[in-house]
């Protein structure tokens, strides 16, 4: 895919998003997705038009994701102006929750679901098993392989 698109596109991004930096990560993440769609062997008749649709969805997504994290601490300065995160705990919580992110990618599928149903929807093991389609012991055996995996530590093998 021609990269002579990539200048006009960050002028395009950085107008849009009033930040070279995220404008360069957005372009960036266009044509990685628009390369990886390649790749997987889809065609791609109009680049151009493509990597501008893709870049305005990122853009998008995480307008909204900053909006849903900004109703979330905003809840919590309700709560009391003395649990209200200071900037620099905002940060480390958006660092954190990036991190949490990272990990729970990379996680097989059904590992992933099980931790998520159980440790942030709260279900019972019992709920997950019936909702997976899994033995109780498969779910907690999923859990808490995802709990290492998230601690970054992996389980001792005896």
């Amino acid at each position: 895919m021609p990269e002579r698109f990539y200048r006009e596109l960050l002028r395009y991004f950085t107008r849009h998003t009033r930040d070279g930096d995220a404008a360069a990560d957005v372009v960036q993440e266009a044509y990685l997705r628009v390369y990886a769609l390649q790749h997987a062997g889809g065609a791609v008749a109009a680049p151009r038009a493509l990597l501008y649709h893709t870049g305005r969805n990122i853009v998008a997504t995480a307008a909204t994701r900053r909006a849903a994290e900004q109703r979330m601490l905003d809840t919590l300065a309700l709560i009391s102006s003395d649990s209200a995160p200071t900037v620099e705990r905002q940060a480390i919580a958006r660092q954190q929750l990036e991190r949490l992110l990272e990990r729970l990618a990379v996680m097989p599928r059904k590992r992933r679901e099980a931790f998520i149903l159980v440790r942030i929807h709260g279900y019972a093991y019992k709920e997950a098993a019936a909702h997976m389609g899994l033995s109780e012991a498969a779910v907690e055996r999923n859990v808490m392989r995802g709990i290492f995996d998230c601690a970054g530590l992996s389980p001792s093998r005896t």
